[in-house]
């Protein structure tokens, strides 16, 4: 059986939950208990979850990894925490402490887990030295954003410090939405979990959408991008971002290439749930270019892409499972 390393799963630092139970905490945000014991966080649009120990606990976060038949865990912090809408002091400092308690949890995890960072990019230059911080001292193995920083979008010229650093430091940045689970829905996506379903892949269409047109990509030409949940509505609507690209001199004003020219700059997860989603994937990106994930421990988690073995054969599932993300990521794990 080949390797699996999944890298879309999240951790929540008991730090922030116990400083956000104080009262201390960013706005925005409040804590209580669930109906099993465990802490709740309570976002004020209605957002609530529990903080389960595989959260948190690197025993419960192995037993789960064992459970599901998963070597590695490349762990990320709850995009809900990302605090961009805090001071960009506090933002730093809650960054800080989700970093070193990421590291931690890799120190206790038995040599099965990694993390990325989260940085501080309310405050772009303070998010380049956060970063240079958790890759020269925690050791952390890449990035996690969110797909925006409120109304700041990613090809923005403010955030060129923190995109010059992750290339420099050849940290792959993945980018998670956010804006869609701590924000109030519009109308069309009030109830059902809409905002969820259809605000998660939005954003990252939109977000992946303009590193190519707003020429992040020729600016950093070493930078790699994963794109969780299958990559979001981009894979499925990238033949209409080219078309405009070829036909409205808007489009195509700052990038220098068509917007198809540029899926090897990505990383795409396989949380898609359908198998027929993942075979389209494959045949778009191919299989370099796709990374298991399963965004567990939250219930939106899928695990469907471990069957990919048996519908595609040995060799693509060994890259998709487990040797591209090491490959990413750094290597295999000593």
């Amino acid at each position: 059986m080949p390797v699996v390393v999944d890298t879309h799963t999240h951790f929540i630092p008991l730090e922030i939950v116990e400083l956000v139970a104080s009262g201390n905490g960013p706005p925005g945000l409040d804590a209580g208990e669930s109906s099993s014991g465990d802490p709740l966080l309570i976002h004020d649009n209605g957002l609530r979850y529990p903080v389960l120990p595989a959260f948190h606990d690197p025993a419960a976060k192995l037993e789960q990894m064992d459970r599901d038949g998963i070597d590695v865990s490349i762990i990320s912090l709850t995009p809900s925490l990302f605090f961009f809408w805090a001071e960009p002091v506090q933002t730093a400092r809650l960054h800080r402490f989700a970093n070193d308690a990421a590291a931690s949890l890799v120190q206790r995890g038995e040599g099965r887990l990694r993390a990325m960072a989260s940085v501080p990019l309310n405050d772009p230059a303070e998010a380049a030295r956060e970063l240079r911080r958790a890759h020269d001292e925690l050791g952390l193995v890449g990035v996690q954003i969110g797909t925006s920083v409120g109304d700041v979008m990613l090809d923005d010229a403010s955030l060129e410090p923190f995109l010059a650093a992750a290339e420099e430091l050849e940290m792959p940045v993945m980018l998670h939405p956010y804006i869609s689970m701590i924000s109030p829905p519009e109308p069309a996506v009030q109830g059902y979990h809409l905002a969820n379903v259809i605000g998660n892949p939005l954003e990252t269409f939109v977000a992946a959408s303009r590193l190519i047109v707003g020429g992040v990509f020729d600016r950093h030409p070493r930078l790699t991008i994963q794109l969780v949940h299958g990559g979001g509505a981009f894979p499925y609507q990238l033949a209409r971002l080219t078309h405009a690209y070829e036909v409205r001199i808007e489009t195509k004003e700052t990038a220098r290439r068509p917007p198809s020219q540029y899926l090897d700059r990505f990383l795409f997860d396989t949380v898609l749930f359908d198998e027929r989603a993942l075979d389209f994937l494959l045949a778009l990106a191919g299989p370099d270019r796709v990374v298991f994930g399963t965004d567990i421990p939250f219930d939106m988690a899928d695990l469907s892409a471990l069957g990919v073995a048996r519908r595609r054969g040995p060799d693509v599932a060994e890259r998709v499972l487990g040797a591209n993300a090491l490959a990413a990521y750094g290597g295999p794990l000593a």
